[in-house]
């Protein structure tokens, strides 16, 4: 997404403690509303049914919030490590235990759009205001707490989504992938920081587990060799990478993670952002450099 619209301004130069990176664990919690399904499911790649209501696809994309969000939490909660779980407003409908399990656990709850169709991108701009106070509403209702962290499906925002996130009184937004690290937008309301979505996720950038694996563990500690400052995002999604195939190679990673804890800020992504508009805001900062 285009930010030409909004001033941006420079990452900050320093993490807390002066460590070289970063570390974002990201969990993606979704559903697809009735009629819908992702197109990516592995029999609705491989055999395409057009115009057949795609029971099974569908079936394979709610194992996210029936299984994979358990067993994701279990394995934060083992490893004693903070995340952001970006949910759809529909997941906190139909599957309010698991939002609840998730804030209940002390992660940040971000969210993710009404429901992985409703895509900002496709919205005029009364629609998508819609969508955010929808999602919005749900997930305050469900957990007391209004989430301040926006992800689009797709990381499909328009050029009016800074705006009206900062609007609706959010700090941040995750569909940005143009900077390495998060840039601070000014937009009609207030600043809003633009954190990268995820490069390698369990949906693409890998051919398999092993590689998965390697390819997350070789990247953090590439950013720990180099200068820095850096900003590693395990992205996780709940209906694909917490299942037995991936899931194996997620606690290894967590694991790794674990043994550089002492060099790494583990952080959600609001810590991030309030860090970040924290060093912004500061006289004699790296914003009054920029």
């Amino acid at each position: 997404m285009s930010k030409e619209a909004f001033e941006v301004r420079a990452a900050p130069m320093r993490w807390p403690g002066d460590k070289k990176a970063a570390v974002m664990i990201t969990v993606a919690v979704e559903l697809w509303s009735p009629g819908h399904w992702p197109v990516y499911a592995p029999m609705a790649t491989a055999w395409p049914l057009p115009g057949v209501h795609d029971m099974h696809s569908v079936s394979w994309s709610e194992y996210g919030a029936t299984t994979g969000v358990w067993r994701l939490l279990d394995m934060l909660r083992s490893h004693r490590m903070p995340a952001t779980f970006g949910i759809n407003g529909l997941v906190a409908e139909r599957f309010p235990q698991a939002v609840r399990a998730a804030h209940d656990a002390g992660h940040e709850i971000a969210a993710h759009s009404y429901a992985q169709d409703i895509i900002p991108a496709l919205l005029d701009v009364r629609g998508e205001r819609e969508n955010i106070r929808r999602c919005t509403a749900l997930l305050e209702n469900l957990t007391g707490v209004r989430p301040i962290g926006w992800m689009s499906p797709r990381a499909s925002g328009t050029t009016h989504t800074p705006d009206l996130l900062a609007e609706a009184g959010y700090l941040w937004s995750g569909d940005y992938n143009d900077h390495e690290l998060p840039q601070v937008l000014t937009t009609q309301r207030g600043p809003l920081v633009a954190i990268m979505h995820s490069a390698l996720s369990d949906i693409r950038g890998a051919a398999g587990p092993r590689e998965y694996l390697d390819s997350h563990v070789g990247l953090l500690n590439d950013m720990l060799d180099a200068p820095g400052p850096g900003i590693y995002n395990l992205t996780v999604h709940a209906h694909v990478g917490a299942r037995p195939l991936l899931s194996g190679m997620v606690d290894r990673i967590l694991g790794h993670i674990e043994t550089v804890r002492e060099k790494v800020w583990l952080a959600t992504h609001r810590q991030i952002a309030e860090h970040v508009l924290t060093q912004y805001n500061s006289p004699g900062s790296w914003a009054d450099h920029g």
